[in-house]
């Protein structure tokens, strides 16, 4: 593992010492906050304090959603100095990273023994006047603030656990067992993910606790005993080995809350220790904390209905992004599971945004979504992403939202061209069969099939759906592209397909499906916009297992009439029509290379 140079500070007994950051003179109480942009940080005045705001080095996205991290300082220590130590916002995108400076030398920790407390430095109340203008200021996620401190800002760190858990998703502390005065009157209202890394030969802070008259130490195993429990973690703890100097004693509750003391054998009062990178463990602590856990090339970005998931991969080719847009199998589950394959296999080609539509996968809930909804949204999120220039590949009645988009399509984004896979096919008789059965039920007992489902009687069902597709789907991928295929992406997308709020939404989304082909009905007619169809024959399957005649003779005038359709659109709008023959549904999953034929034909046309 990474072995890093120990950060020797001189130290006093309350804590570690650090330079002083004279580059900010004080404003004064009241005053209005001022910003200064240095690099990639700010330094933040707030009623006469200052914090400074460190962005990700990769860049700041004003659209993208954030969590919330804290870190402080030790005694004597500065906001600068603990930036330059631990230097968070260069090992993750997904924060934006606070760095409070004390008031006094030290923090008030919650021993009501030091200068900050005998001054009254209130830094309690700061520290939420920091996380209430952050939440103010920038798009960061309710529920994701997470707080670290090293030496005294690490008791500092407890402190704020104490009084306001409520505020915090996880915390950490680094060389810094608890004080035997906070120990004594810590109350954690709500539980939370806690971690301790603490050096066994640290002679500042020791490990092994502290007595004394004014201030004094319990242990860090009484610590995180106390923590545990006031967390409300009875179980035993587990423990491991993370190497051969580095111990892990974990607590763990019912309710997932984990409580961790990790011991740096031979370890002093530092902030890295060999084979244990302390800002890296601590990320990934939190990460591992936080309810949201968006895989690599994931991102939220926040629009006035809620936050919207898009998995980006691929650099640009200087022609057009590439948005690919999920559609309904014969479950509806609609979600970026169905690009698990197809997605890196188009970023060879441009630069592929995937979008889950709200409700689905990582997106926030919404009361009524739809495809109309997600169409409504689309402008402004396509700019949020910066695309100039789009072509838009949906799967199956994925090819409504494009349609809705484009008759309000924003005027910064030029589109290029349009892929549909077995698209939504909107001819009377193909609309009417799209809207009957399940949708009219659905729709007609409204209220009592919510409140049915929400009662979880589907999960089991829908588990077992998740499974039989993921069977399928793996027969269908061909060896030869089976290593583009990302299944730890799939299952995590699909696993949420059994959570009450998912199926909920995806029986909202089959009630509104109605009004979402009623407002696109039309709307093919008149788009002149390059359309190239892929149309696989999965109907004959629908057709070999009809019941009745009658109803043998509409899925034939269905595949049809909706053939018909397809070549017509495609020869009208100049585009291309491709028809796959005993082909499934999952055109993604099992024709790949027809999808990358139809998106090299439309770049080349541009």
């Amino acid at each position: 593992m990474l072995k890093l140079l120990p950060w020797l500070l001189c130290v006093t007994l309350l804590g570690a010492c650090g330079g002083n950051d004279n580059s900010t003179q004080s404003d004064a109480p009241g005053e209005a906050k001022q910003v200064q942009p240095i690099d990639t940080t700010k330094e933040i005045s707030l009623n006469g304090r200052m914090y400074r705001l460190a962005f990700p080095d990769s860049g700041f996205d004003e659209h993208k959603t954030y969590k919330l991290l804290l870190a402080f300082h030790g005694s004597g220590q500065s906001a600068k100095g603990m930036q330059e130590m631990v230097k968070f916002e260069s090992l993750s995108d997904d924060y934006l990273v606070v760095y409070p400076k004390s008031k006094e030398v030290e923090w008030d920790d919650g021993c009501g023994c030091n200068v900050a407390h005998r001054l009254n430095a209130q830094d309690v109340g700061f520290v939420v006047e920091i996380i209430q203008e952050m939440h103010a200021e920038y798009n960061l996620l309710e529920g994701e603030n997470y707080a670290v401190g090293f030496s005294q800002g690490g008791l500092f760190s407890q402190n704020m656990m104490c009084k306001y858990s409520e505020l915090f998703k996880g915390v950490a502390s680094v060389a810094s067992p608890m004080s035997v005065q906070l120990a004594q009157v810590c109350t954690i209202s709500s539980p939370t993910n806690y971690m301790l890394v603490q050096g066994d030969k640290d002679s500042v802070l020791p490990y092994s606790g502290l007595e004394h008259s004014n201030f004094g130490l319990i242990s860090a195993p009484s610590a995180i005993e106390l923590i545990a429990h006031q967390n409300q973690i009875d179980s035993p703890y587990d423990s491991d080995s993370l190497a051969e100097n580095v111990l892990l004693r974990t607590y763990r509750s019912e309710q997932s809350v984990v409580n961790q003391l990790v011991t740096i054998k031979g370890g002093f009062h530092t902030w890295s220790f060999d084979n244990f990178n302390t800002s890296e463990q601590i990320l990934a602590f939190f990460d591992q904390s936080s309810d949201i856990k968006l895989p690599a090339h994931s991102a939220l970005y926040r629009l006035e209905n809620g936050d919207y998931h898009v998995r980006s991969m691929g650099e640009s080719n200087g022609k057009s992004d590439i948005i690919l847009l999920s559609g309904a199998n014969k479950f509806f589950h609609s979600d970026s599971a169905w690009s698990t394959l197809i997605h890196p296999m188009l970023a060879e080609l441009g630069k592929v945004h995937v979008i889950d539509r709200l409700g689905n996968a990582w997106s926030s809930d919404t009361q009524e979504p739809s495809f109309s909804l997600f169409a409504a949204d689309l402008p402004k999120l396509l700019e949020a992403l910066k695309v100039e220039s789009a072509i838009f590949v949906a799967f199956a009645n994925g090819n409504l939202a494009t349609l809705i988009y484009q008759h309000a399509p924003s005027e910064k984004v030029n589109t290029q061209g349009m892929i549909w896979i077995d698209p939504d096919i909107l001819l009377p008789h193909s609309i009417n069969q799209y809207q009957s059965g399940p949708v009219a039920s659905l729709r007609e007992y409204k209220e009592e099939y919510i409140e049915y489902v929400s009662e979880g009687p589907w999960t089991e069902a829908s588990i077992a759906r998740v499974a039989q597709e993921r069977e399928e789907i793996g027969l269908l991928i061909s060896q030869k592209n089976m290593p583009h295929m990302d299944w730890d992406y799939y299952d995590a997308v699909t696993a949420q397909r059994s959570q009450i709020n998912k199926q909920v939404t995806r029986i909202k989304e089959m009630m509104n499906y109605h009004d979402d082909l009623e407002a696109a009905r039309y709307l093919a007619e008149s788009i002149n916009i390059p359309i190239s169809i892929i149309d696989s024959d999965f109907e004959r399957l629908d057709i070999a297992n009809a019941e009745t005649e009658e109803e043998k003779e509409g899925l034939i005038q269905w595949q049809t009439q909706g053939t018909q359709w397809s070549k017509d659109i495609a020869h009208r709008t100049q585009g291309h029509y491709f028809a796959l023959e005993n082909a499934s549904h999952q055109v993604l999953f099992e024709h790949p290379e027809t999808v990358i034929e139809a998106l090299t034909k439309v770049l080349e046309q541009h």
